[in-house]
């Protein structure tokens, strides 16, 4: 057993430096404390689900896709077929990997509009995509996260890398609105002006200590 003279403290494990003060161990010495670790075990969970999911998904697009073209019609249901796989796969994978909940439902989010623009590009009828389902979702989700910030003060570095983003993309309706891509312009112009004063707020408003903190923490 192992001995830090400068902490004395013992060790049952094969560390050649104390864990509290980094100096060398030794053999001998008073015995004031032991810590004595568990071997760590780590449970291997069969991926054989998830590889046959995957697998179910991108065979059902490639069929959809084949049907279509073996039959010489216009790619349109199997475009939607191969769309909603995808979401399915991204959905998926954006559940499953462990992470905070608001960045899961920021994706989701994101992920859904951008499915539902997709959707209505595949069926030739995507005004009504670009016009309100875009722009409202992003928009909820500026207001749901700037909430979140408001609520919770003392987490606010969770959740601020991910209203850069969304503010960021937030920008995007009103750059549709200029290239006059969309039809009904109050929906992104509602969308662009927020998230244009939401990202004035994130720039001016957080004192000199949040941007160090958010300096260190992001490693900006």
């Amino acid at each position: 057993m192992k001995y830090c003279k400068s902490c004395h403290v013992h060790y049952d494990t094969t560390l050649e430096h104390c864990m509290l003060c980094n100096g060398e161990l030794e053999q001998e010495g008073e015995q004031v404390s032991v810590y004595k670790f568990s071997d760590i075990m780590i449970k291997s969970h069969s991926k054989f689900f998830y590889r046959l999911f995957l697998f179910a998904n991108i065979i059902s697009a490639i069929v959809s896709l084949y049907l279509d073209l073996r039959n010489g019609l216009p790619l349109t249901w199997s475009l939607v077929v191969s769309i909603t796989n995808i979401y399915v796969i991204v959905m998926f994978i954006i559940l499953a990997i462990p992470t905070l909940w608001t960045s899961k439902l920021t994706k989701s989010i994101i992920v859904t509009a951008m499915a539902i623009v997709l959707l209505g590009l595949a069926i030739r009828d995507y005004s009504w995509a670009i016009d309100f389902v875009f722009p409202i979702a992003v928009g909820t989700n500026i207001f749901l996260i700037s909430l979140l910030i408001v609520v919770n003060k003392k987490k606010w570095y969770d959740y601020f890398a991910g209203l850069i983003i969304i503010t960021i993309i937030g920008f995007v309706p009103g750059l549709l609105n200029l290239l006059h891509l969309t039809t009904e312009r109050l929906p992104s112009f509602i969308c662009f002006s927020y998230a244009l004063v939401t990202f004035l707020g994130i720039v001016f408003l957080p004192s000199k200590s949040s941007r160090e903190e958010f300096k260190r923490r992001f490693h900006v």
